[in-house]
C-alpha cells in the first residue's frame, strides 16, 4: 500500500474510534478489535498488510490513549471584568473553531479526549479575555499563559486565534520570535491551521485569484464559506511591509473577517507596523476601534523592559506597548514556557495603566498532554524525589555526558571567536555516527518520508558554526561514499571499512538490534546507504536565513538535517522529529537553558530512539531547573486555592530562593550589592556547592563535628524508621550558630550562610529543631564524637567535581540529599495528611509527584539535614585539583508558615559573583555572535 494510502486507513480508522470512544479511551482489546473489524470492513477498497496494519495499530494505540489533565488560572479580583463567554456562546456559531477541531481529529489524528479538553482550556482562556462584541466597553487585558518547552502551545494559541475570530476579535497579531525561520515556521504553521489559505499567494499581486483562495490545511475542512476568509498582512514570504499592503490595497476597513499579522520582534518592524496602524486605520482619537488580540510567543524574550524603571524601556518593549496603546480594545497574552523574567517586570502602580506587560488580570497554565516528553521525563530519573509532575515514562537513559577533559580541546565552554577548528571531538563523532543510524530505524519502522533532525549546539560563534558544518560534511561525504561503494560486501570485507567498522561499533554500543528487530548485516545491506544519503547539514543562525531550516519544501519526501547552530537553536524553533541532541552548554540561567532544550516534545514511534549528548554541568542544573519550574506551577495551584492574585504571585516568586540566579542575572550590569528579601518557608535549602579551598573544607568540616558533638547534650536521640540517626528538641541557637559559621561558594544563592542565621535567630515560630543524619551506601563508617558516647555513620557516596574554585555534589538535581527526606522526623499521620492536602490540590490530574515542600507543613518542627559525603569520584581538570576524601553538607528545612509573611535578607554580592563566575551570564539572549 502507498503511504498516501496507508495514512487515508490511519485517519479513518481515527475518526472511527474517535467517534465510538467520546469521554474514555478504548482498552488495548477494544481498540484492536474496532481497528481489525475496520481493516476487514475495507478489505476491498483499502487492503493493507499484516505488517502494515501492525504499525497502524502502533499509531493508533500511541494516539487513542493519550489523556490531559485541567489547566489551572489565577486571576485579579477585578470587578470591571466579569465572565462573558458563557452567556454569550448560543449566539456565536464557532466556525473557525469548529472546523480547527476537525482538522486536528481528521487530519493530526488527535482524540476526541484530547480536543475536548483544548476546548475546554481555550474557553478559560478566552474568557479571562476581554469581550470584543461590547465595544463601548474599553479594556486593555493583561494575562500570560505558562505552558511546557516543545509542549504544543502553538497549538493552544492557535486554537485561541479560531475562538477569537468567532467571537469577534477583527485583529490579531503575532509577535513569533526573533529570527524570520521562527516567524516563518509559525506563518505557515497558522496559514494551514487558522487562515486556511497559502500567506505566500495572499500577498503576491501577481498570483491570480484561483489560486489566492486555493484552499490549504483547515480551508479544506467543509463546510467552505466564501465569506469566512482571514486576511494576511504577512507572509512566508515577506515580514510586515507597508508597501506590499499598499500594492494589495490592504487596511483593516477593506476587509470583512479578522485580519492576522505574524511578526518578528524587531523594533524596526514593531515601529513601522505601529505607524501603518495608526496612518491607515485610526480614528480622529488616533486609536483603531476594531478589538486586538496581541499574543506574544517566547513572551519572556526581549518584550520585558529590563531598563530601570527611571530609564526609558527597551526599545522592542517601547513599540509593543505603542502597539497595545493605539487600540481601544485590547488583550494581550504572553506565552512562555520560561516565565520568570515576566514574573519579574515590577507590577506597582500598574493598576488601570498599559505602560507595561505585567500579567496583571491572569496567569493561566496549561495542562500537558501524556505522550509529551519532557523535562521531568528526562532529568526526573523516575524517582520519586524527581518532580512534580510524572511521565508515563523514564527517559533518563536517553542522556549521554559529555566530558570537560574531551571538550576543553575543541570547544571549552568560554573559548574565544577566532578559536581554529580543526576537527571535532570522538563523542559527535560518535553522535552523528547515532544520527546515522536512527535514521536507518526510522525508515524500517515506515516513517520513510517523516522529517529527522540533529541539533548541534556547541558554541554561539557564526564562524565556528560553519567551520563545524564544513567538517561534519566532509565526514559525511565519505561515510556516504563508503556505504555507497561497500554496504553490500560480505561482512569480513565491510568490516576492513573504517566508516563501516565505526558505525558497527555505535549499532553494537547502543544496542540498536533490539530496535530494528534484525541483524546488522541485514540492515547495512539494505537500509543503511539509503538512509544515510539525504542527510544534509545546514548552519542555523542570523547570517543563513530561514532557508536553512525549510521542512515545509521537503513535505513530500522528509527532511533529514543535522542543524549546527548556536541561540538561533534556543528559542521556539521546532526541529521536526528530532532524534539526536549534541548539546555542550554550561549557562545557568533557567530561560535560557529550558529553551536550549529543543529535545523536549512528542516522538510517536520512536521515543526508544532518540538521544541527548550533554555536558555534565549543564545535567546538574537540568535536574535543579525542572524542580523550580514545577514548584512554580504548584505554586499557582495553591494559590488558585487560596483566591490569590498575579500580583501576589510575582511577589512569592520573587521572593523564592531560586529566584535568586534570576535576580543576580539581571542585575549584572548595574549593580554591585543587592538586598533581597527571600521566604524560605515551605523550603529546603542545601549547601550542594561548595568553595574547593581546602582550609574551608577543613574549617567547614571542623564546625560540623563540634555541633555533631553536642546533639546528646542538647536534644533526644529517638529511633525512626528512616535510615538515618536522628534528634529532636535542639534549640535554634545551636542551629543558627552552626549555619552562620558554615562556608559555601558564593554561587550557591539559595544558601546564605548569615542570612539563614539572622532568619532563625529572629523567627519565635524555630525554636526547637529536628536534627538528621541520614545513612548512605558506603561500606566503610566514619566516627563521631558525642557528648556521652561516640558513634558512626556510613557516609553517602556521590560524584563531585571539581574546577579548581567550586566542589559540585553531582547528580541531577543540584541537591544534596535524596528526595523527599523532609519526612523524616513526621509521623504516619502527619504524612498522610500532608498527602492529602497535596493530592486534593490535583483532583483532576494525571497524578503528580511530591516535592521535598509537600512535607515541611505547619506546626511541625524545623529539620536540618547533617550530610556525610564520601567522594566516590573525582572529575576535574586535571589531577592536582583538590580531591576531598569526604565532604560536609547541610540542609536546612523550613516548615510553611500559612499566610503569614517573613522574609530573610539575602545579599548578593555581584562583584564576587563575576569574580568566580565559570558560567556563561551575559549575551545567551543575543543572536548569534559574527566573528
Amino acid at each position: 500500500m502507498s503511504k498516501e494510502n496507508l495514512d487515508l486507513f490511519l485517519r479513518l480508522a481515527s475518526v472511527m474510534i474517535n467517534q465510538k470512544f467520546k469521554t474514555s479511551p478504548p482498552t488495548e482489546l477494544q481498540l484492536e478489535g474496532e481497528a481489525k473489524d475496520f481493516r476487514a470492513a475495507l478489505s476491498e477498497k483499502l487492503p493493507i498488510s499484516d505488517k502494515e496494519f501492525e504499525r497502524v495499530l502502533k499509531e493508533l494505540k500511541a494516539s487513542m490513549i493519550v489523556i490531559m489533565s485541567d489547566g489551572v488560572f489565577i486571576s485579579a479580583q477585578d470587578t470591571s471584568h466579569q465572565s462573558w463567554l458563557p452567556a454569550a456562546r448560543s449566539d456565536i456559531s464557532f466556525f473557525y473553531w469548529n472546523r480547527y477541531k476537525k482538522y486536528l481529529e481528521d487530519v493530526k489524528g488527535w482524540n476526541t479526549r484530547v480536543t475536548t479538553k483544548l476546548d475546554i482550556v481555550t474557553d478559560e482562556i478566552l474568557d479571562l479575555l476581554g469581550d470584543p462584541r461590547d465595544l463601548d466597553k474599553k479594556f486593555q487585558r493583561r494575562g500570560l499563559i505558562l505552558g511546557d518547552v516543545q509542549s504544543g502551545k502553538t497549538a493552544n494559541y492557535t486554537a485561541l486565534c479560531n475562538k477569537a475570530t468567532d467571537c469577534g476579535y477583527k485583529v490579531i497579531i503575532i509577535l513569533a520570535g526573533m529570527m524570520e525561520n521562527l516567524r516563518v515556521q509559525t506563518q505557515e504553521r497558522l496559514d494551514a491551521e487558522f487562515a486556511g489559505r497559502k500567506s505566500k499567494y495572499q500577498l503576491d499581486p501577481t498570483a491570480d485569484q484561483e489560486i489566492k483562495n486555493n484552499p490549504f490545511g483547515v480551508g479544506r475542512i467543509p463546510p467552505n464559506d466564501i465569506n469566512k476568509r482571514i486576511a494576511c498582512f504577512t507572509s512566508v514570504n515577506t515580514d510586515f511591509n507597508s508597501t506590499i499592503l499598499k500594492s494589495n490595497d490592504l487596511t483593516l476597513r477593506t476587509i470583512n473577517e479578522a485580519a492576522i499579522f505574524v511578526v518578528k520582534k524587531n523594533k524596526n518592524i514593531l515601529k513601522n507596523l505601529h505607524s501603518w496602524l495608526l496612518s491607515n486605520n485610526a480614528d480622529l482619537n488616533n486609536k483603531i476601534d476594531l478589538p486586538l488580540l496581541f499574543i506574544d510567543d517566547e513572551a519572556d524574550n526581549a518584550s520585558v523592559n529590563t531598563n530601570k524603571e527611571d530609564q526609558d524601556p527597551t526599545a522592542i518593549n517601547a513599540a509593543i506597548r505603542d502597539i497595545l496603546d493605539s487600540f481601544y480594545n485590547v488583550s494581550y497574552v504572553g506565552i512562555t514556557a520560561t516565565p520568570f523574567a515576566n514574573i519579574f517586570i515590577n507590577p506597582d502602580n500598574l493598576e488601570g495603566k498599559t505602560d507595561d506587560l505585567f500579567p496583571r488580570d491572569f496567569i493561566y497554565a496549561l495542562p500537558t498532554p501524556s505522550d509529551y516528553i519532557g523535562a521531568d521525563a528526562i532529568f526526573g530519573n523516575g524517582n520519586e524525589d524527581s518532580s512534580m509532575i510524572r511521565s508515563n515514562a523514564d527517559y533518563s537513559s536517553a542522556i549521554i555526558r559529555i566530558k570537560n577533559i574531551e571538550m576543553n580541546d575543541y570547544f571549552p565552554f568560554k573559548h574565544k571567536k577566532a578559536m581554529e577548528v580543526n576537527d571535532l571531538p570522538p563523542s559527535m563523532y560518535e553522535a552523528i555516527g547515532y544520527f546515522m543510524l536512527a535514521n536507518a530505524i526510522r525508515d524500517i519502522r515506515g516513517d520513510v518520508t517523516e522529517h529527522r533532525s540533529m541539533l548541534i549546539n556547541v558554541t554561539r560563534y557564526t564562524n565556528t558554526q560553519l567551520r563545524i558544518t564544513e567538517l561534519i560534511n566532509e565526514w559525511i561525504v565519505v561515510v556516504r561514499s563508503e556505504l555507497g561503494n561497500f554496504s553490500k560486501l560480505s561482512s569480513k570485507k565491510t568490516s576492513r571499512i573504517q566508516s563501516i567498522q565505526f558505525l558497527h561499533k555505535i549499532w553494537d554500543q547502543y544496542k540498536f538490534a533490539n530496535m530494528a528487530k534484525m541483524e546488522w548485516d541485514e540492515v547495512l545491506s539494505k537500509y543503511l546507504h539509503r538512509a544515510v544519503a539525504p542527510i544534509e547539514v545546514r548552519t542555523v543562525n542570523q547570517q543563513s536565513g530561514p532557508g536553512s531550516l525549510d521542512y515545509f519544501a521537503h513535505s513530500k519526501t522528509g527532511f533529514r538535517v543535522i542543524a549546527v547552530g548556536g541561540n538561533s537553536l534556543s528559542r521556539g524553533l521546532t526541529l521536526e522529529g528530532l532524534c539526536v541532541s549534541y548539546f555542550y552548554r554550561n549557562s545557568i540561567m533557567y530561560d535560557t537553558l529550558l529553551q536550549m532544550g529543543r529535545w523536549f516534545g512528542y516522538r510517536r514511534n520512536y521515543e526508544d530512539v532518540f538521544k541527548i549528548w550533554m555536558a555534565e554541568e549543564a545535567l546538574d542544573w537540568y535536574g535543579f531547573i525542572t524542580d523550580a519550574t514545577n514548584e512554580l506551577k504548584l505554586e499557582i495551584h495553591r494559590m488558585k486555592a487560596l483566591n490569590q492574585t498575579p500580583a501576589e504571585f510575582g511577589l512569592k516568586v520573587r521572593q523564592d530562593p531560586n529566584s535568586l540566579i534570576v535576580t543576580a542575572r539581571n542585575k549584572m550590569r548595574s549593580a554591585k550589592l543587592l538586598t533581597i528579601p527571600i521566604n524560605v518557608a515551605g523550603k529546603l535549602v542545601e549547601t550542594p556547592r561548595l568553595k574547593a579551598d581546602a582550609k574551608i573544607l577543613k574549617s567547614n568540616e571542623e564546625i560540623f563535628r563540634k555541633f555533631v558533638a553536642t546533639l546528646d547534650k542538647y536534644g533526644v536521640e529517638k529511633e525512626i524508621s528512616s535510615n538515618a540517626k536522628f534528634w529532636s528538641g535542639i534549640p535554634k541557637e545551636q542551629v543558627s550558630s552552626l549555619v552562620r559559621g558554615f562556608d559555601t561558594h558564593p554561587w550557591q544563592l539559595a544558601f546564605q550562610s548569615l542570612a539563614l542565621a539572622d532568619y532563625i535567630d529572629e523567627s519565635d515560630d524555630l525554636e526547637l529543631w529536628d536534627v538528621a543524619m541520614p545513612q548512605g551506601l558506603s561500606k566503610k563508617t566514619i566516627e563521631f564524637d558525642g557528648a556521652i558516647k561516640k558513634f558512626e555513620i556510613f557516609p553517602a557516596e556521590r560524584v563531585i567535581s571539581n574546577d579548581g574554585q567550586m566542589i559540585r555534589i553531582s547528580g541531577t538535581k543540584v541537591k544534596v540529599g535524596a528526595g523527599l527526606s523532609t519526612k523524616i522526623g513526621l509521623t504516619d499521620e502527619e504524612i498522610k495528611r500532608a498527602n492529602e492536602r497535596f493530592e486534593a490540590l490535583f483532583p483532576n490530574d494525571l497524578g503528580r509527584n511530591k516535592s521535598d515542600s509537600t512535607y515541611l507543613i505547619e506546626n511541625r518542627k524545623p529539620i536540618l539535614m547533617l550530610h556525610v559525603i564520601k567522594c566516590k569520584q573525582l572529575i576535574g581538570e586535571n589531577e592536582q585539583k583538590l580531591s576531598p576524601e569526604y565532604i560536609y553538607a547541610l540542609g536546612l528545612g523550613f516548615p510553611s508558615n500559612g499566610k503569614k509573611t517573613r522574609t530573610a535578607r539575602y545579599v548578593v554580592n555581584v562583584n564576587e559573583l563575576k569574580n568566580w563566575d565559570s558560567y556563561s551570564l551575559d549575551g545567551e539572549e543575543d543572536d548569534d555572535e559574527l566573528s
